[in-house]
């Protein structure tokens, strides 16, 4: 009989390891991950995931591991990351996720201020931000290697091989058998922290939220009713960080509920080629993907043969106006165009992105415009808004197919209580709710109030009950005049122009607003290249005075979708990327707002003079 997630809530409380054992013993032949390495996929079961989950946890007993240590891991998204998360759990430890992006001064308060011990790290690159950390790190003991090319001749920190923890921990198992990790797996506590998520540091420094095993079999069930219809087997594809909630959502938490496979490509840079190979039927993307996307689409439209582009534009076009209304209110027109251009055009569109077969698109973690989700729904991506964060174990809302409410975000999950605060903040309740931060009982207080946690959003309730998220309370900017400002809210509607990648609004006590704008260079070095425009360098193209105009023009076409007292009046072209090595950005490439305030403090004052 085929595995049914729907049943996954009613089987009660388990932890996710135990999840992995009923897999193997239920579908033990069953492909639960692939890894693709110089072009080939190699798949692994779910008996061999939780032969190597057995053999790391005994591994990791040997080398002295204790239940409820905390144990790293610092590097980008591979099957060893997750088999590492697996067989830490296995061992009663906490996972400590951390951004692979991350400069050797981050790593230091990451590592200091979750208390790890042990690290498993990526490759040699990693491991030369711990060689410049020698001294500061005092409580780390151990190393543990994926890939030692370039370590081998080291033994700072007991630095040992994945491979060869793996051999040490069959060795063990050999000689005793699975016993002590067994009684260590039944010995978990669903209040047990089993993960602890940095946040994103946007404001301060990383604050390590606490995340139980009994946070993520509610994140669990709740994903279980979103996905009951895909059979198991369906195919994920993992490339955004491990390290953040949302990608353990997509990638593990919906991978154990549903059986589905979890996919590792070879890197980022190879996302194009791995989403066409996996074709998954559920994707998700932060706006930034979904921007690129969108760019990537236009460019190949503007770069066609003049038959073809003209065909194609028309058709983009088309697809964001109808994209803008809501599918369930198409008149007949709608759908006949729909199904002609789609035949024609958006089909072969989809196919291009990797997205021929998805039939379930989100995107969280940060606001996106209106008008891209406009484009990508008008050309057949079912994309659906969803919210959440850390402190929720990720997910709290959802919108339904094709975004179909009146709400931003939807509607909350079944099981989830919410009110919104007189001072429109967003209250939440319920079993996702995260422990508290990591040795700081004053933060998590302030969070968390007779169960409620106070979100730091600011929300509105439509009347069908779905919820909108105006912008972060602290970010709500007053200008001059007293009015209230959500800079968010401005900034996606300006990065709905393909020609901007990113923008940072100032309006808070200014008598209008302005802004601080990054240009997309794919897009715009082909604009500069139409119109035989000559740079060099990224900083010669946004510093070109026909750029600006071009940057300027977009700014007022989409200043018409903005209220007149929101409209950006002036703009500053950034003459170079935002950086996270610069403090600029978060590793979730969160604008760090004070930070890049400071920075261009004058070129700020120069926009009001």
């Amino acid at each position: 009989m085929s595995y049914d997630s729907s049943q996954f809530a009613a089987k009660g409380f388990r932890t996710n390891v135990q999840v992995i054992r009923d897999h193997a013993a239920s579908d033990p032949d069953r492909v639960a991950m692939r890894q693709k390495e110089f072009g080939i996929w190699h798949e692994l079961t779910w008996a061999g995931v939780e032969e190597i989950m057995q053999a790391l946890a005994a591994g990791l007993m040997e080398v002295g591991m204790q239940a409820g240590e905390h144990v790293g891991i610092l590097s980008e998204n591979r099957r060893e990351w997750v088999l590492a998360q697996f067989g830490i759990n296995s061992a009663a430890g906490v996972v400590v996720g951390m951004y692979p992006t991350s400069p050797a001064a981050e790593i230091d308060h990451l590592v200091n201020a979750s208390d790890t011990s042990i690290l498993f790290i990526e490759d040699q690159e990693q491991f030369d931000k711990i060689v410049d950390l020698e001294g500061r790190v005092p409580r780390l003991r151990q190393l543990i290697v994926f890939d030692p090319k370039g370590t081998a001749k080291s033994d700072l920190l007991n630095l040992m091989s994945f491979d060869d923890l793996l051999e040490l921990g069959r060795a063990r198992i050999a000689r005793e058998g699975t016993g002590a990790v067994e009684a260590r797996i039944e010995a978990v506590a669903p209040d047990d922290t089993a993960i602890m998520v940095f946040t994103s540091g946007s404001t301060g420094l990383p604050k390590a939220a606490e995340i139980s095993f009994h946070n993520l079999w509610v994140a669990g069930c709740y994903a279980a009713q979103f996905f009951a219809e895909f059979r198991p087997g369906t195919n994920i594809l993992s490339y955004l960080p491990l390290c953040h909630i949302a990608e353990q959502n997509v990638t593990v938490t919906n991978a154990l509920v549903g059986q589905m496979v979890m996919n590792f490509g070879e890197s980022l840079r190879t996302i194009g080629i791995d989403l066409r190979d996996v074709a998954p039927e559920i994707f998700f993307g932060v706006p930034r993907i979904w921007e690129k996307m969108q760019a990537d689409i236009m460019v190949q439209a503007e770069t066609a043969g003049p038959l073809r582009r003209g065909l194609t534009l028309r058709a983009l076009r088309g697809a964001r106006a109808r994209g803008a209304r809501r599918r369930d209110r198409w008149s007949m027109a709608d759908r006949l165009a729909n199904a002609v251009w789609d035949l024609l055009i958006y089909r072969h569109v989809r196919a291009y992105t990797g997205l021929g077969r998805v039939r379930f698109a989100i995107s969280a973690a940060a606001p996106v415009s209106g008008e891209l989700l406009a484009f990508l729904r008008g050309i057949g991506i079912n994309i659906r808004e969803a919210w959440g964060m850390s402190e929720t174990t990720g997910a709290a809302t959802l919108q339904p197919d094709w975004g179909n409410c009146d709400g931003r975000v939807g509607f909350f999950v079944e099981g989830m209580e919410h009110r919104i605060a007189e001072d429109g903040e967003l209250l939440v309740k319920g079993g996702i709710v995260f422990k508290g931060y990591y040795k700081n009982p004053e933060a998590t207080a302030e969070a968390i109030t007779d169960g409620w946690l106070h979100t730091g959003d600011v929300a509105e309730e439509a009347p069908d009950g779905s919820i909108s998220i105006v912008d972060r309370k602290k970010d709500i900017m007053i200008n001059a005049a007293g009015k209230n400002l959500s800079p968010s809210m401005i900034e996606n509607v300006i990065k709905a122009s393909p020609y901007i990648k990113e923008c940072i609004v100032i309006a808070d006590a200014r008598k209008y607003v302005s802004a601080l704008v990054q240009i997309d260079m794919a897009t715009v070095r082909l604009w500069a290249e139409s119109q035989k425009i000559g740079y060099t360098t990224f900083r010669s193209l946004a510093e070109n005075p026909k750029v600006k105009e071009l940057i300027e023009s977009e700014v007022e076409r989409l200043n018409a979708e903005l209220a007149r007292v929101e409209q950006v009046k002036r703009v500053y072209l950034l003459p170079k990327e935002l950086d996270h090595d610069d403090g600029e950005v978060t590793a979730t490439m969160k604008v760090r707002r004070a930070k890049i305030f400071d920075f261009y403090g004058e070129e700020i004052e120069s926009l009001y003079a």
